[in-house]
């Protein structure tokens, strides 16, 4: 059937196809063009908000940025992971603490209804507090950090990101954020066409 198409319709075909790549059920993972629809909020003399020109791999990142002694920036979006048994979580940052100050914490919490609401299964999938260089050098300051692979807890329907930073005693907390991902592994014809 392919032979007859015209290369161009084939490649259309594939790419509409929801299996033909890992998708991400995150709405705005690149905050392009703003936050929305992002829930931002902060405590204390932190502030959550739209980094317009820094980001990896462009401009346009999520700014969180703790003043005070424990202040707080936060961001969170639910998602629908519903159909999945595994996923992957991943992110890059730029710290832009001085003196590496403050705490900051990214996760992801999962749920037993829809929403993000009901009770939390399990513990939180969190990634760690440090990564790799994006595209493999430092001197741009952007990491990669994720978690690949994890089996889902039985009754998984919803998973909420919670991005976290916490200033310290004395020094400002001070992240940007971007390309946040929320992905099945690849997965060759999920659902229509492989038996479960």
């Amino acid at each position: 059937m392919f032979a007859k198409l015209p290369l161009a319709a084939a490649a259309a075909l594939l790419a509409a196809s929801p299996a033909a790549s890992a998708w991400n059920v995150l709405k705005n993972p690149g905050f392009t063009g703003g936050a929305t629809p992002w829930n931002l909020s902060s405590t204390g003399g932190g502030d959550a908000s739209y980094e317009s020109f820094f980001g990896s791999p462009a401009g346009g990142s999520l700014r969180l940025q703790s003043y005070n002694f424990n202040a707080t920036s936060h961001a969170d979006q639910c998602v629908d992971i519903s159909k999945w048994t595994v996923l992957d979580f991943s992110l890059r940052q730029f710290d832009e603490s001085p003196s590496g100050g403050g705490t900051h914490t990214f996760k992801l919490d999962l749920y037993d209804t829809a929403g993000c609401t009901g009770n939390k299964l399990g513990s939180p999938i969190t990634l760690a507090l440090t990564g790799d260089p994006v595209d493999g050098n430092p001197a741009t300051g952007w990491v990669e950090t994720s978690v690949l692979g994890t089996p889902l807890p039985s009754g998984a329907v919803s998973a909420k990101v919670n991005l976290d930073v916490v200033a310290g005693a004395s020094t400002v907390a001070y992240f940007l954020v971007d390309d946040v991902q929320v992905v099945p592994p690849d997965e060759i014809f999920p659902d229509e066409f492989e038996a479960n």
